[in-house]
């Protein structure tokens, strides 16, 4: 029992003077106030936007001496369902009508796997939208901002009926949109305080 809590002691020392002798650490990131998603498609009329900049996002990384990313270790985004806006009362009301907002007040992404490196992430992830879930995988665009910040984008094409949503209409039906809709982000990720 002695030797076998010995090694453990062993093996655990070797492992933190080999991360702290490479300069590699584990950082927890948040968003700043410089962030936003934004959901895209079309209808019968037009296209349309609704943008959000309301969302949490919450990310833990290996990072270098430097503070540059290594590895994405977890990932969890959070948006508001109600806090997408198109600009059109109506539309944002049909919106959240077609997501089950009364119900599922929030649209999530929990990772499941990454690939990182230096400009850019592979993403796989749990998103759930309107209380369904599905697998989906997203590359995203990395950029060192300075000051250990750093800038994350990408977008990636969904279709509503994937989640069980059917496409909202309006005007008495006569306005349809389309199945296929483009979710882009832009989000400042910074050290998260304490």
């Amino acid at each position: 029992m002695a030797s076998h809590k010995t090694f453990s002691v062993a093996f655990f020392s070797i492992v933190f003077i080999f991360f702290t002798e490479n300069g590699i650490a584990q950082a927890r990131y948040v968003q700043s106030g410089d962030s936003y998603l934004a959901v895209s498609g079309t209808s019968t009329l037009n296209a349309w936007t609704m943008n959000s900049e309301e969302g949490k996002y919450q990310a833990d990384f290996e990072v270098s001496e430097n503070g540059l990313p290594i590895k994405l270790l977890s990932l969890s985004v959070t948006v508001p369902c109600e806090s997408l806006k198109s600009g059109h009362s109506a539309m944002d009301k049909n919106a959240y009508s077609a997501l089950g907002a009364h119900l599922h007040k929030s649209i999530t992404f929990i990772l499941v796997s990454s690939t990182t490196s230096p400009d850019k992430i592979e993403c796989t992830g749990n998103l759930t939208v309107a209380g369904k879930t599905q697998l989906i995988t997203l590359e995203a665009g990395l950029r060192p901002l300075g000051q250990k910040a750093f800038l994350v984008t990408g977008k990636k094409q969904l279709k509503m009926t994937d989640f069980g949503i059917e496409p909202p209409s309006f005007m008495f039906g006569t306005v349809t949109t389309g199945n296929e809709v483009t979710v882009s982000f832009n989000v400042k990720l910074i050290p998260a305080k304490g």
